[in-house]
């Protein structure tokens, strides 16, 4: 199983998007039959909430998808509680979580921003690399 942590801009993406890789790969990490899981912590969760009722999101009409789609990832998701990294800079400390939240599952982070997480160790993926991924393994 591949732990995933999902940045707010993927989420985001998939509202306004509609069908793009955005959701697509959603839909993968949602599926109980991937060998994909989604993790979050309160503070992801947070962020997810503040960022999903924002301007951009209800003044499209999209706040019921928003909710919505937060209510699916609350439930389909694993929520962790991943220990502080003190000894890293963050280019933008609004990063951090899903840093930490990676770090302690030894996952991957799926975002748009790929530049947003340059550190070693960690793992990112684009929405269309992991679907490729996901299409050369056969899933």
């Amino acid at each position: 199983m591949i732990d995933v942590i999902v940045d707010t801009n993927v989420l985001v993406a998939s509202l306004l998007k509609g069908n793009g890789p955005n959701r697509a790969a959603l839909r993968k990490i949602l599926d109980p039959d991937m060998p994909l899981q989604l993790c979050y912590s309160s503070q992801i969760v947070d962020e997810y909430r503040d960022v999903l009722s924002r301007r951009l999101i209800v003044s499209r009409g999209l706040a019921p998808q928003a909710q919505a789609l937060l209510d699916i990832v609350l439930e389909a998701g694993d929520k962790i509680v991943p220990k502080y990294v003190p000894a890293i800079v963050y280019p933008d400390e609004k990063d951090r979580p899903f840093l930490e939240a990676a770090v302690y599952v030894r996952g991957i982070i799926l975002t748009n921003n790929l530049r947003d997480f340059p550190f070693l160790g960690v793992t990112t993926v684009a929405p269309d690399e992991l679907l490729s991924w996901c299409a050369a393994q056969g899933l």
